[in-house]
């Protein structure tokens, strides 16, 4: 009974030392002089946003052997970028960077704008870690805040080979709906669109305060739609700001809509065209033309 299980005993020695033992893996040494890229993409749930100003900073340089130091300025800051092994880590330490950059106004080692399809590639960069800025976004669902975040250029694969183009789609960590608004310019003058005047001057307050001026005119329909960001505390109100002569406004509003009413008091004379005579006077005259004709033809047979 010793003897079987003695065999057993070993064998499971020898599979904990071969579970406990570190594996040896091949690792590509990292090219510190290569070039490299980053390529971001700015999307959220199918929307993409163009013309964002994203930063980029250099904070640390790379070596062969895959490890990492902070370069100046930030060397010169109590910053630590070694055993990090969490995200939550990571961005403390994206906090903390940007905190510097925020205080000693440090300016990005590199800044481009977003493409069409939230896309933007910042191309010959030196290999290091790098730190990209926040960005943030609208459109009229709302506002799109992506976070700040730290990034290895280039970056270590599962194979223990370096990628030097890395690809990196940003994270949205808040989003803030935006409430819509809207006014229009309503005519009552009977169809008279000749007493209208070509355009009108509309101001949109929030709370009391100009929050801007709009021109309202036969191109846009006679409205405006403007979107707001958490306001839905705010008290909106609109007022035109020269009302046409002839008319009287009225100004009704619907929940986020505002309706600026213009009624016509009084209707001037329709504008005459060609003679001004009395058309009855025109008719009176021909009927009598025609009675005089036949009296003078009758008057000449008689003669004959």
């Amino acid at each position: 009974m010793k003897k079987r299980i003695l065999p057993r005993i070993l064998l499971l020695l020898m599979c904990f030392t071969a579970l406990c033992t570190p594996r040896a893996q091949a690792v590509t040494p990292l090219e510190p002089d290569a070039e490299a890229s980053l390529t971001l993409h700015y999307q959220k749930a199918g929307d993409t946003f163009a013309d964002l100003s994203i930063g980029i900073y250099r904070i640390a340089e790379a070596f062969p052997d895959g490890s990492f130091q902070l370069m100046e300025p930030f060397a010169s800051f109590p910053l630590n970028i070694h055993g990090i092994t969490t995200q939550e880590q990571w961005n403390q330490v994206a906090q903390t960077v940007y905190s510097y950059i925020v205080s000693d106004q440090i300016a990005p080692d590199a800044e481009k704008t977003t493409d069409g399809n939230g896309e933007v590639c910042f191309a010959d960069l030196d290999t290091g870690l790098y730190f990209v800025r926040e960005a943030v976004a609208e459109n009229t669902n709302g506002t799109y805040i992506f976070n700040q975040f730290m990034v290895y250029v280039p970056t270590p694969q599962p194979d223990g080979t370096y990628s030097y183009a890395v690809e990196a789609k940003p994270k949205c960590t808040n989003f803030v709906p935006k409430n819509q608004y809207s006014v229009t310019k309503l005519w009552q003058d009977g169809g008279n669109q000749y007493l209208r005047p070509k355009e009108v001057t509309v101001d949109i307050y929030r709370d009391g305060v100009l929050y801007e001026t709009q021109i309202l005119r036969a191109e846009n329909n006679w409205s405006y739609i403007w979107y707001v960001s958490g306001e839905a505390h705010s008290q909106w109100t609109v007022a035109e700001r020269t009302v046409p002569d002839n008319y009287k406004v009225t100004i009704r509003q619907n929940g986020s809509h505002f309706s600026v009413i213009n009624t016509c008091q009084s209707t001037p004379d329709m504008p005459q065209t060609g003679d001004s005579a009395t058309p009855m006077l025109w008719i009176l005259l021909m009927c009598f033309s025609g009675i005089t004709l036949v009296i003078l033809g009758s008057y000449s047979r008689r003669r004959g």
